[in-house]
């Protein structure tokens, strides 16, 4: 029993960093582009992003959602490119902080790691992923940028809640009152009356209405941006040719 139940753990820890894997070779797609390594990218995606485009239902995926390449030239969209770092930025050092805090307190065997960023929200490595995951969204806006960003929230909401179910079994009340305390992947704004986490199948109603929540915001905002985006941009068309100026 022991035995399958450390499969399943490291199958789910697979799973979920395979996600994140998988977004950032797309994510950091425009840093391949301009590497040594860009023939073997597009040998292995340009068959995917040809496939995708040859269906009207999967088009849009290969498509942008905010200006690239250009200069953004109204306010909105120079608000949202500077967003975009600023997120990346902060995520990624927010991130390391964390990891940090974690592989320290594993090393001096601190405990529940409850000190720094851990004293308001139970998972800010998590939170760091995906404000790091939407600073680089912006930076490089492709809906399957969106899509891999969806599912790595996914599959690392679904990791959080495994690991706070090991995190009871291990250390009982103690990780029952931090749960009282603290909010999952923001501060609570008042006391949660829950100090489980949510049991059941993966089929529980909260387990199917959060993925589904986070991909209907992630990919609505994309479409947003968008319609600004198309409606923003001085584009001029003659026949099948469409200019945009590169400066504003």
């Amino acid at each position: 029993m022991k035995t399958a139940a450390n499969f399943r753990r490291w199958l789910k820890g697979l799973i979920a960093r395979g996600g994140i894997i998988v977004f950032f070779i797309m994510a950091f797609e425009v840093m391949i582009m301009i590497s040594p390594f860009a023939f073997f990218f597009y040998s292995v995606f340009n068959p995917i992003f040809h496939w995708l485009d040859a269906y009207p239902m999967t088009q849009w995926l290969t498509h942008f959602f905010l200006p690239h390449m250009i200069l953004p030239p109204t306010l909105p969209l120079k608000i949202i490119r500077i967003l975009g770092s600023v997120l990346f930025v902060a995520g990624c050092t927010t991130f390391i902080i964390c990891a940090l805090q974690v592989y320290l307190g594993k090393i001096f065997k601190w405990g529940i790691a409850s000190r720094g960023m851990y004293r308001f929200v139970r998972h800010p490595q998590y939170t760091s992923l995906g404000i790091w995951g939407a600073g680089m969204a912006i930076l490089w806006p492709r809906f399957i940028v969106l899509v891999t960003l969806s599912i790595m929230l996914i599959l690392y909401y679904f990791l959080a809640k495994d690991e706070e179910r090991r995190m009871v079994a291990q250390y009982g009340n103690s990780y029952r009152q931090y749960m009282r305390a603290t909010g999952m992947f923001f501060p609570s704004i008042g006391k949660s009356k829950s100090t489980l986490p949510v049991s059941g199948t993966l089929f529980h109603r909260q387990n199917i209405i959060a993925p589904l929540f986070v991909v209907a915001i992630v990919i609505g905002t994309g479409f947003a941006c968008r319609f600004v985006t198309l409606h923003s941009l001085p584009l001029k068309s003659k026949d099948n040719i469409t200019l945009v100026s590169i400066m504003p």
